[in-house]
C-alpha cells in the first residue's frame, strides 16, 4: 500500500498526550496535534542502516489523531496562545492489545464498504470491502484505541488501518463498546458507580451531552446503595461538569443564533440558560448576548414604531405595508389617501412604506438618525413645542439613511426623493431584459444625474434582491430529502443561459427567520454521481441553519452521470448561473459565497473556484481528484487569494496524490489553504467535519482590491487555459490565446499592481486585449492615471489621462455579475502584446 505522505501517515495508535502542539492560523483557525515535517528514508552508508530525514520541499503537517492536516507555515500566527482560546484537553483513552497480522494482503483503495458486522467483546468485527479495482475483501477490524476525540482501527487480515472521529459513530454503539472493555465491564452484573461515571465522562467529553445525562440517570436507577467516598466525589464532579456543559451548549447556541440573525430563537435559547450552574465566563457571555439582543430589538422596535406612526400621520391612514421588497406577501393594498395630502408627502410615504417592510434588526442602524430625530419630535410635541423637524423632513431622513447608509441620512425632502428615484432606476435597470431597455434607463440617469457614480455604488451595496422571492407564497416546488429530512427545501429553475435554454434546476434552502432585509452568506453544494445528495445536503443544512447560511445545490449530476466532470469552461454556468439567479431572488452577501463539493463535485468546485476566484470567499472540496496535466499544473496559481479547505481520505483513490502536487506550491508560496487527510478512509462525507467547516468559513470573507499574494518580491500571475477563464477580480483578458508547446499547455497570463501616483503596472502573456476595472478605492480619481504594460507605455498612453467614474460601466457590470459588493466605476481597455 502506498502512503503518499511518507511516515507521518503511518503513525500508530496512540493518544496525543500532553505534548500536543497548537497551530493557530492568521484567521484564528485552530489545529491541534503533533507538528511534523514530512520526511523520507535515506540509506546511511556509514552505519549501513536506513534513516529518515526531512524531505526537501516537504509538507508541514500536524497529526491530529484521526487525520493529518497540512498547512503553510507562512499562514501561522506568531506569539503566545491567548488564554481565551479553547484547546482540546487530554482525554482518557481505552485500548486493546492487537495480536498482530495474520496476513499482509494490501487494500489499494476503497470504493465502498458493502457490509459491516457487529463488534464483539474484544472490539473486533468483520467488514466487506469493495475496492476501486473491482476486487472484494472480507476484512477483520479491531479497535485498538478509543478516546472521546477519535477511534483507531487496525486489521489482522490486511495491511490497513483507519481512523474516525468518535462523533461520527452512534453514541449507543460507543456506549456498548465501553461497557465491554475490561476497565469498564461489570462482569457480575452489579452496577459499579465509578465505571458508570467513567462512561458518562467519556460521553460528555465526546460532546454527547444527552447521553452523559442518560448515563447518570441509569446510575441513579441501577445503584440504590450508598456510594463510597471516591465514587461519590467522582459522581458529583461529573454532575457539575454536565451542568457547565449544558450552560456552554446554551450560550454557544445563543451566540450562533444571534450572529445568524435569528432573534426569536436567540431569546428562546437565553430563556433556558442555567445561570446558577454556569461558570462566571459563561454567565458573562450569556449576558453579552442578551444585551446585544435587547439593543438590536429595541432599536428595531423603536424604528418600526416611529416610522409606522409617521407614515400614518402623513398619509392620514396606515394602509397596507408593501411586502414585495421584504418578501412577506403580496403587493401593497390599495388605499385612498386624503385629498389634502401633497404629492411630495405621498411620494415620501410610498418610499417609507418600503423602508418599513425591508427593516430588520440587523439593518435598523441605517435609520438611526431618523429614530433620534423622530423621538426628539415626539418629546417636543408632548411638551407642546413645535417639533424641530417636520414630518416630511423626518421621512426624508429615514429614506435617505436607508438607501445610502446612516452617514447619508439627510432631512432634505428633495434630495431624499432623488435618492429614492435613483434606487428605483437601478432596480429597474437590473430587471431590464434587453440592452435597448437598459440603455433607455441609462439615458434617464444621465439626463437627471443628481448622484455621482460613487454614491450610486453605495446605494447598490444596500439594495434588496432585484426580484425578491415572495416568502409567503414560495415559487418552485417543495422537496423532501428523505424521511425526517430538512423541510423548507425548494427546487427552482434559473433563467436561461448558454447551453441551457430552459434554465438550470437547483435546490435552495433558506435559514430560519430569513428576511430580505438582511444579507446572508451562501454555500453552493455540489454532490457527485453515485453519492446520495441527501447524505451531503441533510447534515450540511443542519449546520447551515444553525449558522445562518443559504444553501443552494445545482442539479448538475444528471448531465454528467456517465462521464463525470469534464473540466470544460462552458459547464461553469451550472454554478455561476444558479448563483446569479439566487442573488436576484434572495439577499446574498457576495463577500461570503462558499462552494463545497464531494467527489466529482469536489473536482467541479476546484475547477470553478480557480477559474473564477473573485466570486468566492472559500472553496471546500471533499475527496477531489483534480486534473494536474493541462489544468492545475498552471491554474494552482489562481488560488493565491482564494482560501481552500480540502478534506480527503487516504484510500480515496488518487485524491491524496493529486492534491499533493497542488499543495506543494500552495504551501511553499503561503497560499491560504489547508488539507485534512483521514487515515484509511475512502471517498465519503466526513460527517464530523461539518462543524469544522463552518468554523473555518466563519473566519472568511472574500478578498477584494488590487493586491495579490506575495512572498518576498515575487507575485504569481493569473493564468488562463480556456477562453471562459478570463476575469480575475479587477483584471480581464478580453482575448487570450493559451497554446501548446510539445504537448504541454502554455497558459496565457495577466498580472497587475497599482503603484504610487496612480500607476497601473500591468503584465500580460499571450493576451491581445485587456480590460482593467477600477473600483472606488483603487485609484485617486482626482488625479490622472498612468499605465505601463509589459514595461512599456501602451499606445495612446504617452501622457497620463484623467479617468472619471462612469454610471454606464457601473450599472452594466452590476447587471452582468449581480455583485453588490465588488463594484467598479470605470474600466480601461488596452491592446496587449502576444
Amino acid at each position: 500500500m502506498r502512503f503518499v505522505l511518507s511516515a507521518v501517515l503511518l503513525v500508530g495508535a496512540c493518544g496525543l498526550g500532553s505534548a500536543a502542539d497548537v497551530v493557530i492560523l492568521k484567521d484564528g483557525f485552530i489545529i491541534q496535534g503533533t507538528v511534523r515535517k514530512e520526511s523520507e528514508p535515506v540509506f546511511d552508508k556509514a552505519s549501513g542502516t536506513t534513516v529518515r530525514i526531512v524531505k526537501a520541499n516537504g509538507l508541514d503537517m500536524i497529526d491530529e489523531g484521526p487525520k493529518v492536516t497540512i498547512f503553510s507555515t507562512h499562514a501561522k500566527q506568531l506569539g503566545e496562545i491567548s488564554p481565551d482560546i479553547k484547546i482540546r484537553p487530554d482525554y482518557k483513552a481505552y485500548t486493546t492489545q492487537f495480536p498482530g497480522r495474520k496476513s499482509d494482503q494490501p487494500i489499494s483503495s476503497i470504493a465502498a464498504i458493502v457490509k459491516t458486522g457487529e463488534f464483539n467483546a474484544k472490539w473486533v468485527r468483520t467488514i466487506n470491502v469493495k475496492e476501486t479495482t473491482g476486487g472484494a475483501n472480507v476484512v477483520d477490524h479491531q479497535i485498538t484505541y478509543m478516546d472521546p476525540y477519535y477511534i483507531y482501527i487496525v486489521s489482522a487480515t490486511h495491511r490497513w488501518r483507519g481512523t474516525y472521529r468518535t462523533t461520527e459513530w452512534d453514541p449507543k454503539t460507543v456506549r456498548k463498546l465501553l461497557s465491554t472493555h475490561p476497565e469498564l465491564a461489570e462482569p457480575d452484573g452489579k452496577c459499579d458507580p465509578l465505571k458508570r461515571v467513567a462512561i458518562g465522562k467519556f460521553m460528555l467529553d465526546a460532546g454527547w451531552l444527552q447521553s452523559a445525562k442518560d448515563e447518570m440517570d441509569r446510575l441513579r436507577k441501577d445503584f440504590t446503595g450508598e456510594m463510597n467516598k471516591e465514587a461519590k466525589a467522582a459522581h458529583e464532579k461529573l454532575l457539575k461538569e454536565i451542568d457547565q456543559a449544558v450552560a456552554e451548549l446554551v450560550v454557544r447556541e445563543a451566540e450562533l443564533a444571534l450572529a445568524a440573525g435569528r432573534y426569536k430563537y436567540t431569546a428562546e435559547v437565553l430563556a433556558v440558560f442555567p445561570e446558577k450552574n454556569a461558570e462566571p465566563k459563561q454567565v458573562a457571555r450569556a449576558a453579552k448576548v442578551g444585551a446585544d439582543l435587547k439593543t438590536g430589538q429595541e432599536r428595531y422596535t423603536a424604528a418600526r414604531r416611529l416610522l409606522g406612526a409617521l407614515i400614518e400621520t402623513v398619509s392620514g391612514a396606515r394602509g397596507a405595508v408593501p411586502f414585495v421588497a421584504a418578501g412577506g406577501g403580496g403587493a401593497m393594498a390599495a388605499w385612498a389617501p386624503p385629498k389634502e395630502v401633497s404629492a411630495e408627502s405621498l411620494a415620501l410615504v410610498d418610499a417609507a412604506r418600503y423602508v418599513f417592510a425591508e427593516l430588520h434588526p440587523d439593518s435598523a442602524l441605517r435609520i438611526e438618525t431618523f429614530v433620534t430625530l423622530a423621538a426628539q419630535a415626539e418629546r417636543e410635541r408632548a411638551a407642546n413645542k413645535e417639533p424641530t423637524k417636520t414630518p416630511n423632513e423626518l421621512l426624508a431622513t429615514a429614506i435617505s439613511g436607508w438607501v445610502t447608509g446612516r452617514n447619508g441620512a439627510n432631512p432634505n425632502t428633495e434630495i431624499a426623493l432623488k435618492i429614492w428615484a435613483a434606487r428605483d432606476l437601478i432596480l429597474a435597470h437590473q430587471r431590464g431584459d434587453t440592452v435597448a431597455g437598459r440603455n433607455e434607463l441609462l439615458k434617464q440617469f444621465k439626463k437627471n444625474m443628481v448622484l455621482e457614480p460613487q454614491q450610486l455604488a453605495q446605494i447598490i451595496s444596500l439594495l434588496p434582491p432585484v426580484d425578491p422571492e415572495d416568502l409567503a407564497n414560495r415559487s418552485g416546488k417543495a422537496v423532501e430529502l428523505g424521511k425526517g429530512g430538512p423541510t423548507g427545501v425548494y427546487r427552482r429553475k434559473s433563467a436561461p443561459v448558454s447551453g441551457y435554454p430552459t434554465g438550470i434546476d437547483y435546490l435552495v434552502k433558506l435559514p430560519p427567520e430569513y428576511h430580505h432585509g438582511r444579507a446572508y452568506p451562501i454555500i453552493i453544494a455540489l454532490t457527485a454521481p453515485g453519492i446520495d445528495a441527501e447524505q451531503v445536503l441533510a447534515p450540511l443544512m443542519t449546520e447551515a441553519d444553525k449558522n445562518g447560511y443559504i444553501v443552494i445545490a445545482p442539479e448538475w449530476v444528471s448531465h454528467f452521470e456517465k462521464t463525470g466532470w469534464q473540466w470544460r469552461g462552458e459547464d461553469h454556468v451550472l454554478v455561476t448561473a444558479t448563483l446569479r439567479d439566487a442573488v436576484r431572488h434572495f439577499t446574498v452577501d457576495n463577500d461570503r459565497v462558499f462552494m463545497l463539493g464531494v467527489g466529482d463535485g469536489g473536482n467541479m468546485a476546484m475547477d470553478i473556484g480557480t477559474s473564477h476566484p473573485d466570486l468566492f470567499a472559500g472553496v471546500i472540496p471533499i475527496a477531489p481528484i483534480p486534473k494536474w496535466q493541462g489544468q492545475f499544473i498552471e491554474s494552482w496559481r489562481n488560488a493565491q487569494k482564494l482560501p481552500f479547505y480540502v478534506v480527503t481520505g487516504e484510500m480515496a483513490g488518487q485524491s491524496v496524490t493529486a492534491m499533493r502536487n497542488i499543495f506543494e506550491p500552495w504551501t511553499r508560496h503561503g497560499f491560504p489553504a489547508v488539507m485534512s487527510v483521514y487515515k484509511g478512509r475512502a471517498v465519503e462525507w466526513y460527517s464530523a467535519e461539518a462543524p469544522v467547516m463552518f468554523d473555518w468559513m466563519s473566519r472568511k470573507k472574500r478578498i477584494n482590491g488590487a493586491a495579490t499574494l506575495a512572498l518576498g518580491t515575487y507575485r504569481q500571475p493569473w493564468v488562463m487555459l480556456r477562453e471562459s477563464d478570463s476575469r480575475f477580480y479587477w483584471l480581464q483578458a478580453d482575448k487570450a490565446n493559451p497554446g501548446q508547446s510539445g504537448g504541454a499547455v502554455v497558459a496565457a497570463t495577466i498580472q497587475g499592481d497599482i503603484r504610487g501616483n496612480n500607476l497601473l503596472d500591468l503584465k500580460t502573456f499571450r493576451v491581445q486585449r485587456l480590460s482593467v476595472w477600477l473600483g472606488a478605492d483603487m485609484i485617486d480619481w482626482a488625479k490622472p492615471v498612468r499605465v505601463q504594460l509589459n514595461g512599456r507605455t501602451p499606445e495612446g498612453w504617452n501622457k497620463p489621462k484623467a479617468i472619471e467614474p462612469d454610471v454606464e460601466v457601473l450599472l452594466e457590470d452590476y447587471f452582468q455579475r449581480g455583485d453588490r459588493r465588488m463594484l467598479f466605476l470605470n474600466k480601461i481597455e488596452l491592446t496587449g502584446t502576444p
